[in-house]
C-alpha cells in the first residue's frame, strides 16, 4: 500500500511536470490540491468482491493469492481504498490482503490498469506499464516500515524516511519477492532483536498499520511542499527552467524570493 500511495500520486504530477499536455486551468496549485486529496485525509478501506472490478485481472489475484497460500500465507481479504477511487474514478482498482505465517509481515496484490488521456500520454513516452501487477510486503518495526515491491522504475516519488523501500524489476517472481523481503526481515530483527516487529493477525491490524504509513507518507509530502526540487529535476533530468521554478513555487505554495537591496 505504501508503494501503491507513492504511484497514485505520481500519475498527474509526472504528466504535468514533464509538460507533455497540462489540462486547462491546471496550474501548480491544482496540482498541489489533488496531491493533497492523495495524502492529506485519512482514507477509507472497505471489503469489497472482485466480481465489482470488471476490468481487473483476476487471473492474477488468483495466482497471487495460490502462490502465497502455498508459503503459508493468509488470505486476509479484498479492500478498495474509496478515497483514492473517488479521485481517480476511472483507475478503480482492489488491493488483496494477506499475512505471513508469523504474523510480521503484511502482503498487498493488487493490478493497475491507467486509463484517462493523461495517463496515456504517459505510457506513450513509457514512463508507466499499461499495466502493472505489484506485489508489495511490509514489515512494521517500531515506527519504520520496510517495504518490498516489484516496482522498480515506476514509484518514482521518494517516500518518507520511515520507509525503506526496495524496487525489485517488475517480471520478479513472487517466490523471488517474497524471499528477498522474508531476508530483509531476518535481517533486521536479528541486527535489532529488541525492536519486535508489529503483528498482523487480522485485517484490522493491517489496515491499521497501512493508516499508520499514510500518515508518515502525508507528513512527508507537506514537509517538502508537495513536490521536491530533486524530485522534479529527476523527473525532468536536468536543472529546472525559469518557468519550472516557478511552477514549483506555485505548487509548494511559496513566493520567489525578493532580489537583495545589497
Amino acid at each position: 500500500m505504501e508503494v501503491f500511495f507513492l504511484m497514485m500520486g505520481l500519475w498527474l504530477t509526472v504528466a504535468v511536470a514533464l509538460g507533455l499536455r497540462r489540462p486547462k486551468g491546471f496550474g501548480g496549485a491544482a496540482l498541489r490540491a489533488r496531491l493533497d486529496a492523495v495524502y492529506g485525509e485519512p482514507h477509507e478501506l472497505v471489503r469489497v468482491t472482485p466480481a465489482a472490478f470488471p476490468e481487473a485481472d483476476l487471473e492474477f489475484y488468483d495466482r497471487a493469492k495460490r502462490e502465497l497460500e502455498n508459503r503459508k500465507y493468509r488470505w486476509l481479504g479484498d479492500v478498495e481504498d474509496l478515497t483514492l477511487s473517488r479521485i481517480y474514478p476511472a483507475n478503480r482498482t482492489f488491493l488483496r490482503i494477506f499475512s505471513d505465517a508469523g504474523g510480521m509481515i503484511r502482503a498487498s496484490a493488487y493490478h493497475l490498469h491507467p486509463r484517462g488521456v493523461v495517463v496515456s500520454l504517459l505510457q506513450l513516452v513509457q514512463l508507466f506499464p499499461r499495466h502493472l501487477r505489484v506485489l508489495e510486503l511490509v514489515s512494521e518495526v517500531q515506527g519504520t516500515f520496510l517495504v518490498t515491491s516489484n516496482t522498480h522504475g515506476v514509484d518514482r516519488l521518494e517516500p518518507p524516511p520511515e520507509a525503506k523501500v526496495e524496487r525489485l524489476p517488475l517480471q520478479t517472481s513472487v517466490g523471488e519477492i517474497v524471499a528477498r523481503h522474508e531476508a530483509r526481515i531476518t535481517q533486521a530483527v536479528k541486527a535489532h532483536p529488541e525492536r519486535a516487529p508489529v503483528s498482523f493477525e487480522s485485517l484490522e491490524d493491517v489496515l491499521a498499520s497501512m493508516a499508520r504509513a499514510h500518515v508518515a507518507m502525508a507528513r512527508h509530502r507537506q514537509k517538502v511542499g508537495g513536490l521536491s526540487r530533486d524530485e522534479l529535476e529527476r523527473l525532468k533530468g536536468r536543472p529546472l527552467s525559469a518557468t519550472e521554478e516557478a511552477f514549483l513555487r506555485e505548487v509548494q505554495g511559496t513566493e520567489k524570493p525578493e532580489p537583495s537591496s545589497s
